[in-house]
């Protein structure tokens, strides 16, 4: 081959094949008769050979024969195209259009998706506005503004709507939707009546939808009063509001503490042939609970059962955490107990509730005497609510109460975690059991909170506080090999016990032990020892201890000058 032949690419070098030999359009061929073939009777592709012969033109190609009759396979071959080989916008947009003609508009809004997914600069509109030769589908505008909101590019989606509608091909109502509502969750209400506008001047029918977001965007913005006012307006453009959009206004009203006009909309939504519904007795009920009315938030509760709605677990919960709030402990636990009878299955988040109330105001007993019948109900009591338990118990010194509820914890298919064995050992050998603390160490360690250094820590203070230095000493040295390595409060400890047992020579080691194994000289112990020594011993044994510290990088300091004049001074003279 000579050097000019070699120079010219390789896909200019086949195109100089005839078309049957030409491996191009062999590729295309291929590629297109599978994709309009029987799902069924086809065979995979095997993309790998076929990569070297499939470029952008073979691409378009592939779409162009396949694309309008079969868009869906289509779709799906481009989409397991492996980088950096990438359909073009237009053959993107030219398959939305298809898959949109086909009425897949789930599929058409994939397509798009893939589109701003690979080509995120591009301006999508033009190239969607042209997929056709004739006119583009009504839907197209819409999925493409969907597609923008699904990628978070919101302004993007707001430009697209404003220009689509602006070319005469605006979004359907159902995009505009979308784009109100989500104008609306980014507090961005200038841009969101600047689309409302273009909506109307497009001649988009607004729907039911379309007036609660702007109702619920009016109450949002602080506005409720104008809310009523656009409501009155509509409805002589003889929109007819539903409870959605009276349930929008009770929460703008509620929210901005406007209750006397919460409770005069409510009046008067009967009158208008609208119903309160379950959520807008909720609604005043919540609001009715923070004012701390809680009596009316009763009577309207009363009311609505009477009015035959069965309340919901958020319309228990809004009027428990209310008596919760208060400290009307008794009927949270009444309304509860009903609760629990109504067969309603979510009661964790409000038996939560309840139990958080009771351990606010120190009702502890009675919270387990409530939480016993529960659970033969078959409640399962949340495992928030056990920590809340356990660790309110554990403060007030009651580790017996709290090591049973654990065992019911696990019962109701719950794992402690490490905090919660950690408080009841810590409970217990605050209160000097040193037994039962060590019996919850060994229920760890059959489970996946193993102990850990607090453990440990624990159980070595409890044991050397009462006398049993030698027990704690034990401790140690399995913390060790647990890998975990005893500190500077440990040793102190052991020293302490030691000392106070009058086994100082067991005691020095423990000192020499930490400086030279751990290499912490922790001068509390050395203190502890010299002061130790110093009371019992003579001063000849004091000062030769110094001289051992000495050696192992103890630095005298003020209290151990202390404890050798006060050893010197009762030293006979």
């Amino acid at each position: 081959m000579s050097k000019a032949v070699s120079r010219i690419p390789s896909s200019s070098l086949t195109s100089l094949l005839p078309r049957a030999l030409n491996p191009h359009v062999a590729v295309v061929d291929l590629v297109a008769t599978h994709l309009t073939a029987d799902e069924d009777a086809a065979k995979p592709i095997d993309l790998t050979r076929l990569l070297p012969y499939l470029g952008r033109d073979e691409l378009t190609a592939v779409v162009l024969r396949a694309g309008h009759s079969h868009p869906l396979p289509t779709l799906r071959f481009l989409l397991a195209l492996p980088p950096p080989l990438h359909p073009s916008p237009p053959d993107l947009a030219f398959l939305a259009h298809s898959l949109a003609s086909s009425r897949l508009f789930s599929h058409a809004l994939d397509a798009l998706s893939h589109l701003l997914c690979l080509h995120p600069g591009h301006d999508s509109l033009p190239t969607l506005l042209l997929a056709s030769p004739t006119a583009p589908h009504p839907s197209l505008p819409g999925l493409l503004v969907k597609a923008l909101l699904r990628h978070s590019r919101l302004r993007d989606a707001l430009r697209a709507a404003l220009r689509a509608s602006a070319a005469g091909a605006p979004p359907d109502a159902a995009a505009f939707n979308a784009l109100l509502a989500a104008l609306s969750r980014a507090g961005r209400f200038d841009e969101l009546w600047a689309a409302r506008a273009a909506m109307a001047r497009a001649g988009v029918r607004p729907d039911a939808r379309t007036f609660n977001i702007l109702v619920a965007a009016l109450c949002r913005g602080e506005d409720a009063e104008r809310a009523q006012g656009f409501l009155e307006e509509v409805e002589e453009q003889g929109f007819e509001p539903d409870v959605v959009t009276y349930n929008t206004l009770l929460a703008g009203y509620c929210r901005r503490g406007r209750l006397q006009d919460a409770l005069h909309l409510f009046d008067v939504m009967p009158h208008r042939g609208v119903p309160p519904d379950l959520v807008s007795h909720t609604i005043l009920m919540d609001g009715l609970c923070k004012a701390w009315r809680l009596n009316d938030a009763r009577r309207m509760f009363d009311r609505m059962v009477q009015g035959g709605l069965s309340p919901d677990a958020v319309a228990y919960s809004v009027l428990i955490t209310g008596y919760c709030t208060e400290g009307r402990l008794r009927e949270a636990r009444s309304l509860l107990m009903e609760m629990v009878g109504s067969g309603l299955s979510t009661v964790g988040f409000v038996l939560n509730v309840v139990i958080q109330g009771h351990v606010k105001f120190g009702k502890l007993l009675t919270c387990l005497n409530m939480v016993v019948p529960l659970r033969k109900y078959g409640v399962v009591v949340p495992l928030e609510s056990y920590s809340c338990l356990i660790g309110a118990l554990c403060e007030d010194m009651r580790p017996n109460a709290a090591r049973g509820l654990l065992q019911w914890m696990i019962e109701d298919g719950h794992s402690p975690n490490l905090q919660m064995y950690n408080m009841i050992v810590d409970c217990f050998c605050q209160c000097d059991n040193a037994k039962e603390a060590v019996d919850v160490k060994v229920e760890m360690s059959s489970s996946e909170a193993k102990p850990d250094f607090d453990t440990y820590q624990a159980l070595v203070t409890c044991f050397c506080r009462l006398g049993r230095s030698l027990d704690g000493l034990s401790v140690m040295v399995e913390m060790i090999g647990s890998g975990l390595q005893p500190n500077g409060a440990i040793c102190a400890a052991l020293v302490c016990g030691f000392c106070k047992e009058g086994d100082l020579s067991r005691a020095e080691l423990v000192v020499k032990s930490f400086a030279l194994d751990f290499q912490i000289c922790c001068n509390d112990s050395y203190n502890a020892l010299m002061s130790a020594y110093c009371e019992t011993r003579s001063t000849v044994e004091s000062l030769a201890l110094q001289d051992r510290m000495l050696e192992l990088g103890f630095v005298p300091n003020s209290e151990t000058c202390r404890s050798i004049i006060r050893g010197l001074s009762r030293s006979p003279g």
